[in-house]
C-alpha cells in the first residue's frame, strides 16, 4: 500500500482504489497507447480529486480539535477522526469535502477554459479533474448512508430519528439502483447503489452491519 503524509495528514492508498479506478476510467476497454495515457491521467485526476475531498473532511476535523487520517480504498475514501463530533460539527465535517472537492472542480474548470494552447496531456487532466471532482462531490451529497449527505441527514434528524435516516437512504438506494438496471443498464452502478439499499435495509431491521464502504 502506498503511504505518504499531505499537511500533516497521514494517507494511505490501498492497491484497491487503483484497480476501480482504472475500471471506472475504461481500463477494459483500453487497447490502444492513446488509450493507456488517458486511463493514467483519469486516474491521477481522480487521486487528486479524492485526496482533496478528504483533506477537506480532515482539515475541519483538525479544527475542531480531533487528529484524523485519511485511507483511499476500492470505493473512494474516508477520513478517519481519534473522536467524535457535537451533531452540528459532524454535519459540518461532512460538509466541508464536498465543499472543498467543488471549489477544486470549478478551479479545473477555469483553467481548462483558458489553456487553449496547452498540450493535451494538460488539458485531458484539467477536464478529466473538473469532471471527477464535480461529480464526485454531487454524488456525496444525496441523503443516503454512509456518503456525506446521508450524515449531514442523520445530523439534522438527529439520534432519536435514525431510522428515518435508515429509511430514506434505503429507498433512495434502491430507486437508484433500479435506475441504473433498467435505464442504463451500467452493472457497476446497479451493484453499487444495491449494496447501500442492503446495507441500510440490515439497519432498519435493527442488524448491525459492518459498511463494505466503510473499510475496517
Amino acid at each position: 500500500m502506498l503511504r505518504f503524509t499531505v499537511l500533516g495528514f497521514p494517507i494511505v492508498v490501498h492497491w484497491m482504489f487503483w484497480v476501480n479506478t482504472a475500471l471506472l476510467g475504461g481500463g477494459l476497454s483500453a487497447n490502444r497507447p492513446e488509450d493507456f495515457q488517458r486511463l493514467i491521467i483519469w486516474m491521477l485526476a481522480a487521486f487528486v480529486s479524492i485526496v482533496v475531498h478528504e483533506l477537506g473532511h480532515a482539515l475541519a476535523m483538525r479544527h475542531y480539535g480531533a487528529r484524523a487520517a485519511i485511507m483511499l480504498y476500492a470505493f473512494g475514501g474516508l477520513a478517519i477522526p481519534d473522536r467524535g463530533f457535537t451533531r452540528g460539527r459532524d454535519i459540518i465535517v461532512s460538509l466541508a469535502g464536498p465543499f472543498v472537492q467543488i471549489i477544486l472542480g470549478i478551479g479545473a474548470f477555469t483553467l481548462l477554459s483558458i489553456s487553449k494552447g496547452d498540450a493535451w496531456v494538460v488539458t485531458s487532466f484539467l477536464g478529466s479533474l473538473s469532471m471527477v471532482s464535480i461529480f464526485w462531490a454531487l454524488f456525496n451529497l444525496v441523503p443516503i448512508l454512509p456518503l456525506d449527505g446521508g450524515h449531514v441527514l442523520n445530523g439534522i434528524l438527529g439520534p432519536n430519528n435514525q431510522r428515518i435516516t435508515y429509511t430514506v437512504s434505503f429507498a433512495l438506494a434502491a430507486l437508484l439502483a433500479a435506475s441504473m438496471l433498467f435505464y442504463t443498464g451500467s452493472l457497476w452502478n446497479t451493484v453499487f447503489f444495491g449494496m447501500l439499499a442492503y446495507e441500510n435495509f440490515q439497519r432498519l431491521q435493527g442488524n448491525q452491519t459492518s459498511s463494505y464502504f466503510r473499510p475496517n
